[in-house]
């Protein structure tokens, strides 16, 4: 909440093309996320204070001032992260994937093996079909600024290929996770029930609220298979 609220400070003119409706608030909504990002900040420090892993503060610090540099220039060189070729459409399924599956590893002190990089491909694979829904969504707007998501390097129609074959593919990875009983069988249906959904939106051109809505459906539907196959 921090980084996305720093973030939504800074004026980025694809914005007004790609979300709209944003843009028209932006302002009246300045003040609630200072709040936020106050709070925030205060619960990062907090947090880690509290449960005596003081540790953590200088990794969280480093992040949020390296990721404060995704929409704002980095001095000297005037370049943002997301100008950067096809990063911003993978940067974020790369930290989440890397928080989720190998921080609490190494937190425990033992090494990633085999079976966690599994995973983190398996997580990395979903984040990103998330990610590119997101940037074909936001595609006219990053084009007409010169932001090189993947989207507007590949074009509409190879992009939806691309989100086919990693939803596929991660259909398919599934069944190699370990899982047990029903969730064996719900995780794989779920995804193929989330990319159809996402195929349909993408042929159908559908608005940019329904393909974001089918997109995070994407992430939402893994996991309630996850819930539903440990009862």
């Amino acid at each position: 909440m921090l980084v996305y609220n720093l973030d939504r400070l800074h004026h980025d003119p694809a914005d007004l093309v790609n979300t709209p409706a944003r843009s028209l608030y932006r302002d009246s909504l300045r003040g609630k996320r200072v709040m936020l990002i106050w709070l925030s900040a205060v619960t990062l420090v907090v947090w880690p204070a509290v449960t005596g892993r003081w540790w953590l503060i200088p990794p969280i610090a480093l992040a949020i001032g390296v990721l404060q540099y995704y929409s704002r220039p980095i001095p000297v060189l005037q370049k943002r992260l997301k100008d950067l070729p096809v990063l911003k459409t993978f940067i974020a399924p790369m930290l989440i994937a890397a928080v989720l599956v190998f921080w609490p590893v190494l937190e425990i002190g033992k090494s990633p093996g085999s079976r966690e990089v599994l995973i983190f491909s398996w997580c990395f694979i979903v984040v990103s079909v998330n990610s590119i829904i997101f940037d074909l969504r936001d595609i006219e707007g990053d084009r007409c600024n010169g932001t090189r998501t993947l989207p507007v390097l590949l074009g509409v129609n190879w992009s939806t290929v691309l989100v086919a074959v990693l939803a596929l593919v991660a259909t398919l990875m599934s069944p190699l996770l370990g899982l047990r009983g029903a969730a064996n069988v719900l995780l794989p249906c779920s995804l193929m029930v989330g990319a159809s959904g996402i195929l349909v939106a993408l042929f159908s051109h559908v608005q940019p609220i329904t393909l974001s809505f089918v997109a995070d459906l994407f992430f939402f539907l893994p996991a309630a298979a996850l819930w539903l196959g440990k009862g």
